[in-house]
């Protein structure tokens, strides 16, 4: 783009040059203070260097103003990285925070497990026992029962006799 735009900026200056140099006549310039006769040529390549040395100042103010625009960006950036660089290890940090709490989570719910277990294994235990005791007495009362029918059964097997 940059080649193209220097080839066009030599074909207009060559067209300039063609022109300037067909017109050779004298002609009359008036200025601010006064007036001077000069050849057409001079006031056309008069002209167009006027344009150039415009353009030349327009160039190294917008380079300028680039250049400090670009100084404060690269401040700005260098802020920014550092930004970065200080939000990444805040973010580490909070990822260990994580997998350390998640760890502990992780531990104090195998502990509660444990111990959830420990009281279900006792509870049983006891369920267990209350069965047994529950089953003896019921057989003891059985056996008393029994005792007791056998008893009734005879005296009334004597009160038959």
């Amino acid at each position: 783009m940059r080649t193209v735009f220097i080839v066009l900026m030599i074909l207009l200056a060559l067209a300039v040059a063609a022109v300037a140099m067909i017109n050779q006549e004298i002609v009359m310039v008036n200025y601010i203070f006064g007036q001077v006769e000069l050849p057409l040529i001079a006031v056309i390549l008069g002209s167009a260097l006027a344009g150039v040395l415009i353009m030349v100042l327009f160039y190294i103010y917008r380079s300028i103003h680039n250049y400090v625009k670009s100084g404060s960006e690269r401040a700005l950036k260098k802020e920014l990285q550092q930004r970065i660089k200080y939000l990444e290890s805040e973010n580490k940090k909070l990822e260990e925070e994580v997998a350390r709490l998640q760890k502990e989570r992780d531990i104090a719910a195998e502990k509660a497990r444990k111990e959830l277990e420990d009281e279900k294994n006792k509870l049983e235990e006891e369920l267990n026992k209350q069965r047994k005791e529950r089953e003896e007495a019921a057989a003891r009362e059985q056996a008393e029962l029994e005792a007791e029918k056998e008893k009734l059964e005879e005296e009334l097997r004597k009160q038959q006799q």
